[in-house]
């Protein structure tokens, strides 16, 4: 059998990641797979991270409507049937579009914190929702897709002045490859500590720009992982872009002989990237 794990970048911080197992069989279609006349059977399985945003401010790139097309498309014919959404801010869920999701498939599965889930059923009563709480101190596990294993842990957002924020650190196997996806959890050590436990090895490590612009942070990757590839997120739109951040995050990357590979630059919304 061998695997295909790609990930769409739908907007901000959201990933769309697909997974397609291929095999040649001798007959006998597997449940949830096709089977074309040369004899190859595929099982195809996606979930969604951050997916539907829409940053009021206008700092960072929000979900096109082209790409909400195609996610509530994909969503409607059950190709797509887990989201998970790392936080409640504007820049990584927009509440209108996970609520026109659910009415497209009343048994789309979501998984966040406290405060989205609570969001989300105040308006409707469609869903299958998974609510992880603020106090849980553990790392949670779950398969949502078949091949698609997630792990779940609370970690402070970055700045202080979003010290009350739930923010959840997603690790997710599948396709032999591990993916990191921290929201925007702050970079202590613990956080890097964490998901070694989980793996010391991760293969992508997707998350914001500044996780990966910053020396100290980048220090603290360096001492706790291996990471073999990294895609920066979260990048902000280049006419706002006023401060340099982006320039100075890849003259940072360039220069920081840490070890850490240079990232790819997440600049194209919709583009796909083979992991």
């Amino acid at each position: 059998m061998t695997a295909q794990l790609t990930a769409r970048h739908t907007g901000n911080a959201g990933l769309l990641i697909h997974l397609i197992n291929i095999e040649r069989t001798a007959g006998g279609k597997a449940e949830n797979t096709t089977e074309n006349e040369t004899g190859i059977e595929t099982a195809e399985s996606s979930i969604g991270v951050d997916v539907f945003c829409r940053h009021r401010k206008g700092l960072y790139m929000d979900t096109p409507e082209t790409e909400q097309d195609f996610l509530l498309s994909q969503i409607e014919k059950g190709r797509l049937r887990t989201l998970v959404f790392t936080h409640e801010h504007d820049d990584h869920f927009c509440l209108e579009e996970v609520l026109e999701a659910l009415r497209r498939n009343p048994e789309l599965r979501i998984i966040s914190t406290r405060r989205v889930i609570r969001e989300i059923r105040v308006h409707s009563t469609d869903g299958i929702l998974t609510e992880i709480s603020p106090e849980e101190k553990g790392m949670l596990e779950t398969e949502p897709e078949p091949g698609i294993r997630l792990t779940l842990f609370n970690s402070p957002h970055m700045g202080e002045q979003f010290g009350d924020v739930q923010n959840l650190v997603c690790l997710l196997e599948a396709g032999g490859r591990k993916l990191m996806i921290p929201g925007d959890a702050r970079p202590d050590p613990e956080l890097f500590l964490r998901a070694a436990s989980w793996s010391p090895v991760i293969d992508w490590l997707i998350g914001p720009f500044p996780l990966l612009g910053l020396p100290s942070s980048r220090k603290k990757i360096a001492a706790a992982l291996t990471v073999r590839h990294v895609l920066a997120v979260h990048l902000p739109r280049p006419e706002k872009d006023v401060h340099g951040w982006r320039a100075s995050a890849v003259k940072v990357c360039e220069r920081a002989g840490d070890g850490l590979p240079m990232p790819l630059f997440g600049d194209v919304i919709g583009e796909t990237y083979s992991l």
